[in-house]
């Protein structure tokens, strides 16, 4: 390549991701007119998407409701095609998808296809995992699917620690397996998916927290996630028991706002069903099928979730679980962005120097605007 094709190559380049800022900030202000506005079948499309692949799960988990037993819901994975259709119609529009919200994504037999559709599609995705199923065929078969970005659990810096929280699952085993993720991803010469290695806050792990953080302090680990703890609408008493002791309650404005997940993102689960949030785990409150109403936008702006919308517009919020959450506090977006709201111990990402230099590492407190 001459010098003169390098340089017109860079400022080709440089175009691009201007004209893509340009789109992303000229969308993300449509998306806040719409809310500002109190639109009830918004205009624009969401945000963010969130497929829940399955809600079946290897564990039991202290914190989780699927862990629990807690979720009601028939228990199933996602049809493949059904998955293929969702992604074609949200694709060119949607900043990310997520393929997970009440189950463990390595057990849909499917999930290594959906990825690579996603990529295919020119489609962000990301997917939560507690790493007991990455064995090395599975990470290897992530990394070749071109997966954008992995939340890694690891909730405890000691054995006694974590295993009490994910129960059925082994600590060493686990390490082991996000070990050997970061290994291969550095020999397949790869900076994809990034991996975010999380912790959550709670009574449980507020002492470990400090050595989770030296623990993976390392190279191969992209960020450090520290998750505020989410009481999951206050709906389960043995989750909320959970809650840091000396957690501070975060201010809660006095005058309660239209929840924005309902006007940024949309969730889908297992069967097509969509639910206000994965708060609404059980779905108290039925909002439409993307299968029965022929497509995903057709059903966010379909008669159920219209009405949901004009309920929280004129303040009524007794919709479950709207009724009993205080996690709406979280977010209030703003012109061109999220906005980071009232979230309990919110902090800007900070530079992480002990990790891999091209890995760009941060180490930060939760993720904003992200609820689920």
């Amino acid at each position: 390549m001459t010098i003169s094709e390098s340089l017109a190559q860079k400022v080709g380049t440089k175009v691009a991701n201007r004209v893509r800022r340009y789109k992303r900030n000229a969308d993300m202000l449509g998306k806040w007119i719409g809310y500002e506005l109190g639109q009830t079948a918004p205009r624009m499309y969401p945000q963010r998407m969130y497929i829940e692949s399955t809600n079946v799960c290897n564990l039991r988990c202290v914190m989780c409701p699927t862990g629990r037993r807690e979720v009601e819901r028939k228990k199933g994975y996602m049809d493949i095609n059904l998955f293929k259709r969702i992604v074609d119609e949200m694709a060119p529009h949607v900043q990310a998808t997520t393929l997970h919200i009440w189950g463990e994504p390595l057990l849909h037999p499917k999930i290594f296809e959906m990825i690579a559709y996603c990529r295919e599609k020119g489609l962000r995705s990301e997917m939560s995992t507690n790493a007991t199923l990455l064995s090395e065929d599975k990470a290897r078969k992530i990394l070749e699917a071109g997966l954008d970005v992995i939340y890694l659990c690891m909730d405890g810096a000691t054995k006694e620690t974590y295993e009490s929280i994910r129960r059925r699952a082994n600590f060493e085993e686990t390490q082991t397996n996000i070990r050997r993720f970061m290994e291969l991803r550095r020999a397949m010469g790869l900076s994809r998916p990034q991996i975010n290695l999380q912790i959550i806050q709670m009574e449980k792990t507020r002492d470990e927290i400090d050595a989770f953080l030296q623990q993976w302090t390392i190279p191969g680990v992209d960020r450090l996630n520290v998750k505020p703890f989410d009481s999951w609408a206050s709906q389960i008493d043995e989750i909320e028991s959970l809650r840091p002791k000396d957690e501070e309650s975060f201010h809660i404005p006095g005058h309660r706002y239209a929840c924005p997940n309902l006007w940024y993102h949309v969730h889908i689960y297992w069967n097509g069903d969509l639910a206000m949030c994965d708060r609404d785990f059980n779905l108290d409150t039925p909002l439409g099928n993307v299968v029965e109403a022929g497509g995903v936008m057709r059903a966010w702006r379909g008669r159920l979730f219209q009405e949901l919308r004009r309920r929280h517009i004129s303040g009524d919020f007794s919709a479950s679980p709207c009724n009993q959450c205080s996690e709406w506090a979280w977010w209030k977006p703003t012109p061109f962005g999220g906005g980071q709201g009232n979230r309990p111990d919110n902090t800007a990402a900070l530079n992480n120097p002990a990790a891999a230099p091209e890995s760009g590492a941060l180490v930060g407190l939760g993720d904003i605007p992200v609820l689920s």
